[in-house]
């Protein structure tokens, strides 16, 4: 009788697979930083990646991970997303989305691509615009800062 694997093992594997069909080699620190973007979904910053890859292989140099981070995105398997002042972030490449960045405190909120339909489709129609719905930030102010009652990070 097999055991069933995890969304997270199907997640490790399937990368692993993309790296292999790319001509890469499928190595332990590319399959463990690949455990840790399946097991802490989100938006994580290459050193918040390093950190927690190190904390189950310190032998890993920082430099290897965003060496791996580069050949993932080249493959399809992450994406990296800038949003406002800070370094680039780093997530599993899934369904297009897009992000609303709050320049006072600076959350991000994954936005569904159906909010920015009618965006993409004007940038398209009036300028021949084609926006890349992976790759999209909309800066602003979220609830809690616009009215005031968050304090902005500064």
């Amino acid at each position: 009788m097999s055991v069933p694997r995890t969304d997270s093992e199907a997640i490790v594997e399937e990368g692993l697979s993309a790296i292999r069909s790319g001509g890469g080699r499928s190595t332990p620190a590319k399959r463990l930083l690949l455990e840790v973007l399946a097991t802490n979904p989100g938006h994580q910053t290459a050193e918040e990646l390093t950190i927690r890859v190190q904390r189950s292989s310190p032998d890993v140099a920082a430099s290897t991970v965003y060496r791996i981070l580069e050949e993932l995105e080249k493959v399809g398997v992450v994406e990296h997303s800038h949003a406002g002042k800070g370094p680039a972030t780093f997530h599993l490449r899934h369904e297009a989305h897009g992000h609303l960045v709050c320049q006072g405190c600076g959350a991000m909120i994954e936005a569904p691509p159906e909010l920015f339909d009618e965006l993409v489709a004007g940038a398209r129609a009036t300028w021949g615009f084609v926006v890349d719905p992976h790759h999209f930030a909309v800066l602003g102010r979220c609830a809690d800062c616009a009215t005031g009652s968050s304090p902005a990070k500064g």
